[in-house]
């Protein structure tokens, strides 16, 4: 079997988008602590000043918790998704891979401009592992 390296680091991947996603859900679990004045205002006006935002009255706080759950579940989401699908045709998940190597290249511009090391971490990793597996997994014809 010449695709096995290939298989063997889309699983880890698969795995590793499961527990990007576990990982960020941590955070979900409590709130902000803010640690001097500054921050207890800023935690107040993203908790308690709400806007209306096309007709809904939302906090930036609602908003910033319904990205950070989005990012959670599409990290899940395609995880899951690969894991079903890592016992397919070789072609298959290569093209599943660059799937994958397009939503965490663009998460990951996205995490160099706005978050910190962390996240950006992770996506780089996650990333790395596709793009490896992408590598070794051959095309539709060898497959």
């Amino acid at each position: 079997m010449t695709d096995i390296w290939g298989r063997r680091l889309f699983k880890a991947g698969a795995v590793w988008l499961v527990v990007m996603g576990v990982v960020h859900s941590l955070s979900l679990i409590r709130d902000l602590a803010p640690s001097n004045d500054t921050e207890r205002q800023l935690v107040d006006l993203m908790t308690n000043y709400h806007f209306n935002l096309m007709g809904s009255m939302r906090t930036m706080g609602e908003l910033n918790r319904g990205f950070s759950i989005a990012f959670m579940l599409a990290a899940l989401g395609f995880g899951v998704l690969s894991m079903t699908l890592a016992r397919e045709r070789a072609g298959l998940l290569k093209r599943v891979a660059v799937v994958n190597l397009v939503w965490l290249a663009a998460m990951l511009g996205t995490s160099l401009r706005y978050f910190f090391a962390v996240p950006t971490t992770f996506l780089s990793v996650g990333l790395l592992i596709f793009l490896a597996a992408w590598a070794k997994l051959p095309g539709e014809a060898a497959s």
